[in-house]
């Protein structure tokens, strides 16, 4: 139970002799006020200022057995990309718990600035955990981000009709017209289909990154 909070501790009645006290810094910014729980972690008894406690010890703790639970049920978690390294990326997991995304498992296209990723708040798939000196997890954010894209093109399918008018966003060009982006997957813009009027370049009727209105004319599901 918390007792005190100064600029620089925050003291705490854990059952002991004295109170112990954690850096407010372990708080994240999350200030407790007195009279409130917060869970720690007891790593000795009788320390040098009373009992010593860890409040990152015990969020961690906490943590790793959510993540293992995620990682049996196959669910999300939440983490940020803190920076690059060989090969990937650092995701910061909370708790003191870190994680590599492997680049080819970031998004669904090619990552070509890997820093544009630094800071990003995303949740991932675990693929791997495992215990060897210390904990390691591996993550993935592309299976996650195609689960989604399937789940909206099925949901596209299963609510559109032919003669439907729907919003896309311009992705890239061919000869034969542009493709437009729907919500992660792609519909054809047919060079035939873009003006009354003879096309000769699909670029100069339409902007890669514009938004436009469109008619859907023809639907595949295959």
């Amino acid at each position: 139970i918390v007792v005190q909070v100064t600029d620089e501790y925050v003291f705490l009645d854990v059952g002991c002799k004295s109170e112990g006290r954690i850096p407010l810094a372990e708080f994240n910014g999350n200030e407790p006020e007195a009279g409130e729980k917060v869970q720690v972690f007891l790593v000795k008894k009788f320390g040098r200022n009373g009992p010593e406690i860890s409040k990152t010890k015990a969020d961690a703790k906490r943590l790793w057995k959510d993540i293992s639970a995620a990682f049996k049920a196959k669910t999300p978690v939440s983490g940020v990309i803190r920076s690059c390294t060989k090969g990937g990326f650092d995701v910061d997991l909370g708790g003191n718990i870190h994680a590599f995304l492997p680049i080819s498992q970031t998004d669904t296209q090619k990552v070509e600035n890997q820093e544009s990723f630094v800071g990003l708040k995303s949740e991932f798939l675990i693929d791997r955990l495992y215990l060897d000196s210390k904990a390691n997890v591996v993550v993935n954010r592309r299976r996650l981000l195609e689960d989604h894209i399937n789940e909206k093109r099925d949901a596209f399918f299963k609510n559109t009709q032919i003669g439907d008018t729907v919003k896309g966003v311009v992705k890239s060009f061919t000869s034969f017209g542009a493709f437009i982006d729907l919500g992660g997957f792609d519909g054809l813009l047919h060079i035939n289909d873009m003006s009354w009027g003879h096309v000769t370049r699909p670029k100069d009727f339409v902007k890669k990154g514009q938004e436009i209105e469109l008619k859907v004319i023809r639907l595949d599901p295959e």
